[in-house]
């Protein structure tokens, strides 16, 4: 969130991104799509192997409020849980929650993570700190059985949603694994599917589904009434050749990873063709299968690539530098006094970051925000604070996340 303001020619110091904290990212959620500008490649993390850190074939992905990523880390038969710097936290799938390739995941209200396991033909679900609570599924076609089950999803409500796909269906649960709804059949008409491997749920309840090898996104509602399809086979804007999973951003843009054009592609709502971006190769920004994507709640977008690249890149905005906001500062009419403590601060803690004191840079933009938050609404617009507050939060993040 950034105060519109004419950038000057003086050079800036390099701060590493990464992803804001929940403050910053909640004041993001509301904002539009962001602009081709600034939107782009910020970060990939990850390599062919088995060791921490390391992928064989990751599948799904998903983020928590908290800025962790989950990732299925499907043929190494674990998830893998990333901190919002992108370090490596842990790896689940041992003991009494083995996985048999996991190849979805979603996180609930509770913290609790669902894992579609798709060999074992269940879900497992295991709490906040990796430990395996239950599992629920086995192989079969009636209700609360699966045929490879490949994402799953999770709404406001608790309610888990399985992409069923050998089955052609979506299954429908609550949080404890007890049978709930299902729709779908073999077919190419409205509501029917020929392998859904990916789906998600948007903040409106709204369901969308990857159906891959018919080569388009069908939307439902909560009950699984078809409300629209988009999408056919080719490699035009709007068009896919076998998309593999879709995200929904806050802001109501949906991406699909379109896995064999080796793009994403964004949407909005009704499916009008926005943007994309992609091509095949090694290269950030270049894409080798992408079989994964997921959106948090500032509209980053993270997607997972299988062999041969075998990582995760995350594509976004780039957060603000301690100069970003001071020139955020310097393009509103502040009274002198409150413009002279403010650039004091954001002055001192440039100062700290180019002696390479990451803490005490930290520590004066932890005073900025002390003051800007005591600051009166005769002193400064709400909505002016309020921006500078979540750009100084955003670049504090980032200097925490060089601090290591």
């Amino acid at each position: 969130m950034r105060i519109s303001h004419p950038k000057g020619p003086r050079a800036r110091a390099s701060v590493p991104v990464a992803l804001v904290t929940a403050v910053v990212l909640a004041a993001l959620a509301a904002l539009p799509a962001p602009a081709a500008a600034s939107f782009g490649f910020v970060a990939a993390w990850g390599s062919p192997g088995a060791g921490l850190g390391q992928f064989n074939n990751p599948a799904g992905i998903a983020t928590d409020p908290d800025g962790n990523t989950y990732v299925a880390d499907s043929t190494n038969q674990r998830v893998q849980v990333f901190d919002l710097c992108h370090r490596f936290s842990r790896a689940l799938g041992s003991d009494d929650g083995q996985l048999n390739t996991p190849l979805g995941v979603a996180v609930n209200s509770l913290g609790n993570l669902y894992v579609s396991d798709g060999n074992a033909n269940r879900v497992a679900v295991f709490d906040p700190n990796g430990q395996f609570l239950f599992a629920w599924g086995e192989t079969g076609f009636g209700d609360g059985q699966f045929r490879f089950p490949t994402d799953i999803a999770i709404d406001a409500e608790d309610r888990v949603y399985v992409a069923d796909r050998n089955n052609n269906r979506v299954q429908v649960f609550d949080e404890t694994g007890a049978f709930l709804r299902k729709w779908g059949v073999a077919g190419s008409g409205n509501g029917q599917f020929n392998s859904p491997f990916g789906l998600t749920v948007a903040v409106d309840g709204r369901v969308y589904v990857a159906d891959s090898f018919n080569h388009r996104i069908q939307v439902f509602d909560s009950e699984g009434t078809f409300l629209a399809k988009w999408g056919r086979f080719g490699t035009a804007n709007g068009q896919f050749r076998s998309p593999r999973d879709v995200a929904v951003a806050p802001n109501g843009t949906v991406y699909v990873v379109d896995a064999t054009n080796s793009r994403v592609q964004a949407f909005d709502q009704g499916g009008t063709f926005l943007s994309k971006w992609g091509s095949q190769g090694t290269e950030p920004g270049q894409f080798q299968f992408a079989v994964g994507i997921a959106a948090d709640v500032a509209g980053n977008v993270f997607v997972s690539e299988s062999y041969p690249n075998d990582r995760v890149q995350l594509f976004g905005e780039p957060a603000p530098t301690i100069e970003d906001v001071g020139d955020s500062v310097a393009a509103l009419d502040l009274a002198k006094g409150t413009a002279g403590s403010l650039e004091a601060k954001l002055s001192g803690a440039q100062a700290s970051l180019d002696r390479g004191q990451l803490k005490a840079a930290a520590n004066k933009l932890a005073a900025l925000i002390a003051e800007l938050e005591a600051l009166g609404d005769k002193k400064l617009e709400p909505a002016d604070a309020a921006a500078l507050i979540a750009d100084a939060e955003a670049a504090g993040t980032a200097l925490g996340c060089l601090d290591q």
